[in-house]
C-alpha cells in the first residue's frame, strides 16, 4: 500500500468544519478532561513551591516548638478570659495539645497569603475576589497586615517569614482559647475558615470580634508583632542582607527545629558569630591555608593550568631569578615585555573535617583580634578558602558517622564540634566515592584502611601512632600525612610521629 501524506493544514479545515471530532471543539473538550489544580491562595503572585516548603518550615517548627504554646498560655492564665472558666481552666499541656491540633486544622495557604503581603509592594499583589467561600479567610488577612512591619519586610524573604510564623501562631493561640471560652463560635469560625457548605458570615463576624478584637487579643497580637520587629532589628545588626536570604534558603530541609528554621535570637546570635569567627580565621590562616593546598594538590598531581604575567603586574617572585640573568640594558628595555610563567594546580577535591569534641581544643594560631583559633576554626577555614579558590568538589563532616554538608559559607560556619571519631568510616567513603579528598584531623582514632585517594592533614597534636602499623606505613612512605603546629607543616614518618 502507497504511503499517505496528510497535509495539517486539511486536517485543521476539516475540523474547523466538524468533519473531524476534536478534543478542543467538545463542550467537554480538553480542558473538562484535565483535573486542574487551582491553588486555593487568595493572593497573587503564587510562592515558588521550593519557596512554600521554606516558609511551611520556619512557621511549622515555630508554631510546633512546646515552647510556643507555653508562652501564650502564660499570658492566657493571666487574663480575666482564663480566669472566668474557674474549674474548667486547662493545664498547659492540655492547651498545648489543642494548639497543635488547632494549627494542623488551619488552612496552610493563610500561612502563604500573609508571607506575600509582607513581602510584595501592595501594587504588585493581585487579589482573588471576595465572596462568602472567603470571607473570613480575608477577615483573617485584614488582622495580619500591619503596615509599619511591611517596611521593614518588603523584599526580604527572612524578615516576611518571621512576621508570618509569628502571626500565624497568634491565629492559633487565640482560636484554641476560644473553645475553652466560646466553643459554639470556635466552631463557627472553623466552619467558615475551612469553607463549610453554609457560611454565616455574622456568626463568623461575631467570633472573630470575640477572638482577636477583645483586650486580650489585641494585646497578645501586638506582643507577636513587636517580637517579629525585635527580632528583625537584631537580624539586621548582626548579619547582612545577603547572609539573611542565604539563611531563609537553609530552611529547606529543617532537621527537627535544631536547623536555620528555629530562627530564635540565640540562634542567629550563634551565626553572626560564626560567620564573624570564619572571617577572622580566614585572614590570619590566608598563607598557611595555601601552602597545605598546595602540598595536598600536588601529590594528587592536579592538572596545571599555565598563566603568563608581565613582569610588573605578577606576584610571582620567583620569576625574578630569570630577569636578574639579563644584561642590566635589556632589563631596562624589555622589562615591560617580560612575561613571568605561573603555574596553578587545578581540579576540585573533597573535605571531610573531623567534627569530634577534641576539635574545639587550640590549633596554635590567634586571629586579627588576638582570640586563639581553634581545630574546628581552622579546618571551616580551610574548607571556605577552597570553595574561594574553585576547588571545593563536596564537603563533608564526621565523627562516628560521615555526613555530607551544603557548601555555602554559612553552611561552613556552622559546622559544630562535638562527639566520638571513626576515621575509617571516612576512608571507606572515599573509596566508595573515588574521588580524592583531604581529611582534617587531630587523629585521635586508629585507621586500618589505606586508600591512595585520601590525603591526611593532622592539626597541632595529631597522633597519627593510633593508625594501625602497615597503613600509616604506607601513607607516611607516599607523603600523604601531613601535620601543621599552626606555624610549620611537618611530614609523619612511619611510625605516625611528625619529622621536620
Amino acid at each position: 500500500m502507497a504511503k499517505e501524506y496528510k497535509n495539517v493544514y486539511t486536517i485543521l479545515e476539516k475540523v474547523k468544519k466538524g468533519e473531524i471530532d476534536s478534543y478542543y471543539k467538545d463542550s467537554d473538550g480538553l480542558f473538562g478532561k484535565i483535573n486542574f489544580y487551582k491553588k486555593p491562595d487568595l493572593v497573587k503572585p503564587y510562592l515558588h513551591y521550593i519557596d512554600e516548603n521554606r516558609l511551611y518550615n520556619i512557621v511549622n517548627t515555630h508554631v510546633t516548638n512546646p515552647g510556643t504554646a507555653a508562652e501564650f498560655f502564660q499570658k492566657f492564665s493571666t487574663h480575666s478570659e482564663y480566669k472566668a472558666l474557674g474549674s474548667n481552666a486547662p493545664k498547659v499541656e492540655e492547651f498545648g495539645k489543642l494548639f497543635r491540633e488547632t494549627y494542623e486544622e488551619f488552612p496552610e495557604h493563610v500561612s502563604n497569603d500573609i508571607f506575600k503581603m509582607y513581602y510584595n509592594k501592595i501594587e504588585k499583589l493581585d487579589f482573588v475576589d471576595r465572596g462568602p467561600e472567603n470571607y473570613t479567610k480575608y477577615k483573617f488577612l485584614e488582622k495580619a497586615n500591619n503596615p509599619v512591619g511591611k517596611v521593614m519586610t518588603e523584599k526580604s524573604n527572612l524578615k516576611s517569614a518571621i512576621f508570618t510564623r509569628n502571626i500565624v501562631s497568634y491565629l492559633i493561640a487565640r482560636l484554641t482559647m476560644l473553645k475553652y471560652t466560646d466553643p459554639q463560635a470556635a466552631e463557627d469560625l472553623e466552619n467558615c475558615m475551612n469553607n463549610g457548605d453554609e457560611f454565616n458570615n455574622q456568626g463568623a463576624d461575631n467570633a472573630l470580634d470575640k477572638a482577636l478584637n477583645s483586650r486580650t487579643g489585641k494585646s497578645m497580637l501586638d506582643s507577636a508583632m513587636q517580637q517579629a520587629q525585635d527580632l528583625c532589628k537584631q537580624m539586621d545588626g548582626a548579619m547582612p542582607e545577603d547572609t539573611q536570604e542565604r539563611l531563609f534558603e537553609a530552611c529547606s530541609n529543617n532537621s527537627g527545629g535544631d536547623g536555620a528554621a528555629k530562627l530564635t535570637p540565640d540562634y542567629l546570635k550563634n551565626v553572626a558569630a560564626n560567620l564573624e569567627s570564619l572571617s577572622l580565621s580566614m585572614g590570619s590562616l590566608k598563607d598557611r591555608i595555601k601552602k597545605l593546598l598546595d602540598k595536598s594538590t600536588s601529590y594528587f598531581s592536579a592538572k596545571d593550568k599555565v598563566k603568563y604575567e608581565d613582569l610588573l603586574n605578577s606576584d610571582n617572585v620567583a620569576g625574578l631569578d630569570e630577569f636578574e640573568l639579563l644584561h642590566p640594558k635589556l632589563r631596562k628595555i624589555f622589562i615591560e615585555d617580560i612575561n613571568i610563567k605561573d603555574t596553578q594546580k587545578m581540579g576540585k577535591i573533597d573535605i571531610y573535617i573531623d567534627v569530634s569534641g577534641s576539635m574545639g581544643e587550640s590549633c596554635g594560631v590567634q586571629n586579627s583580634k588576638g582570640d586563639v583559633i581553634d581545630k574546628m576554626d581552622f579546618a571551616k577555614s580551610f574548607a571556605a578558602k577552597m570553595k574561594s579558590m574553585d576547588m571545593l568538589n563536596n564537603i563533608y563532616e564526621f565523627d562516628t558517622r560521615v555526613r555530607k554538608v551544603k557548601d555555602s559559607i554559612l553552611d561552613i560556619a556552622m559546622m559544630d564540634s562535638g562527639g566520638g571519631t571513626c576515621i575509617d568510616n571516612v576512608v571507606n567513603k572515599i573509596e566508595q566515592n573515588g574521588v580524592n579528598a583531604l581529611v582534617i584531623t587531630d587523629a585521635e582514632d586508629s585507621c586500618r584502611i589505606y586508600s591512595d585517594k585520601a590525603f591526611f592533614i593532622g592539626i597541632k597534636g595529631a597522633r597519627f601512632h593510633h593508625f594501625n602499623t602497615e597503613v600509616i606505613k604506607q601513607y607516611s612512605e607516599k607523603g600523604q600525612a601531613i601535620v601543621f603546629d599552626g606555624s610549620r607543616i611537618f611530614k609523619v614518618d612511619q611510625d605516625g610521629k611528625i619529622s621536620g
